[in-house]
């Protein structure tokens, strides 16, 4: 990608929000906007400016419009963020730039086309830029023996006009998609299983802040503390906030804590007035566990079990996006039904920062 031509800009594409009011379509762009400034200050990108432009996202200012790009892409909210050039929006201008791209992106014997498309009105004509653009990578770029492909081209160079600029680009990033973060409840993950982190990330995809009870212990192999909170951290590279705060449970200071995980999540999820609990289980309901859906619906914390219906593959997918190791049997561990009046205790749980 050329950084000399124009201004490097990252188009940003929001997910979801095409449906909603135009209120409430206002209130998620906001929210979006605002995760994108905080992540790229996070990522001590600075000076940058952000905008709207015919119904897109446009963040300036900035010297590498990949990096930006790519740590955009992970915010929620994000459908795919576009690293590109922005130049002046005359036929001359534009074609410059075709050109110059397609010199800096082609190899030898590649095939290339160009595409043109309106975001906004604009008296260029498209096709005129289309045919000439490929006519004059052709004749610069003889030497290299490119040819064009209309179908299936090994760089695809594509022209956005606006009302008075271009954005040309040749990489499009996808992005973590979903409703940006706290655009919805707060949740409590339980961190029982491996999959936990996966679950709590499907939540926050829905546009869900969701924290971690981490159950961890010096006696108990499974919930080793040291590994636990090493796996917890993993999931605070996509939480666009300064400040982001699990909760470690001691399982050594309260006898058969380890049984009872799941009670003690919904009961602390009550006290904290969390909104519901999330379950990692991915291969079925938990009905049979009467005492915790009774309890839970007697507190008012619904439960959410959002792999329940997932794919093999797709849970494999989001275990590599989250470097978490999965195994076919990393599901919970049984939990034990128990009449314990926990509320009445004083929970080991203690808030720490991610």
């Amino acid at each position: 990608m050329v950084v000399n031509l124009g201004e490097p800009v990252v188009l940003v594409s929001s997910a979801e929000f095409v449906l909603k009011s135009s209120h409430v379509r206002r209130t998620l762009e906001q929210r979006l906007i605002d995760d994108i400034r905080l992540a790229l200050r996070k990522s001590n990108i600075c000076d940058f400016t952000i905008g709207k432009v015919a119904g897109r996202i446009v963040v300036g200012g900035i010297s590498e419009a990949e990096s930006a790009a790519r740590v955009i892409a992970r915010i929620f909210g994000v459908a795919y963020a576009i690293p590109a050039i922005k130049v002046e929006g005359s036929t001359d201008s534009v074609l410059s730039a075709i050109r110059q791209t397609a010199m800096d992106s082609l190899g030898v014997g590649q095939t290339f086309a160009v595409r043109c498309h309106r975001s906004a009105l604009n008296p260029v004509s498209t096709r005129d830029v289309e045919k000439e653009g490929g006519s004059q990578i052709l004749d610069a770029l003889a030497e290299r023996k490119v040819r064009v492909n209309l179908t299936e081209p090994d760089v695809l160079i594509s022209v956005d006009f606006s009302a008075k600029e271009a954005y040309l680009f040749t990489t499009r990033i996808p992005g973590s998609g979903g409703l940006p973060l706290s655009s919805e409840w707060k949740m409590l993950a339980i961190m029982d299983s491996p999959l936990a982190l996966l679950a709590a990330y499907v939540m926050m995809r829905r546009g869900c802040l969701t924290q971690l009870l981490i159950p961890c212990s010096g006696v108990d192999i499974r919930f080793n503390a040291e590994r636990q909170i090493a796996q917890a951290t993993k999931l605070r590279d996509f939480v666009t906030r300064e400040r982001y705060s699990g909760y470690i449970l001691d399982l050594d200071a309260l006898p058969h804590a380890a049984s009872l995980i799941r009670l003690i999540g919904v009961e602390f999820a009550s006290q904290r007035r969390f909104r519901g609990v999330v379950f990692a289980d991915a291969k079925g309901p938990i009905g049979s566990i009467s005492f915790l859906t009774q309890r839970s619906r007697d507190l008012g914390i619904p439960i959410f079990q959002p792999l329940i219906g997932f794919g093999e593959t797709e849970v494999i997918e989001l275990a590599q996006l989250l470097s978490v190791e999965w195994r076919e049997s990393s599901d919970a561990p049984v939990e034990m039904e128990s009449k314990e009046n926990l509320d009445s205790l004083s929970l080991p749980i203690k808030e720490v920062s991610l």
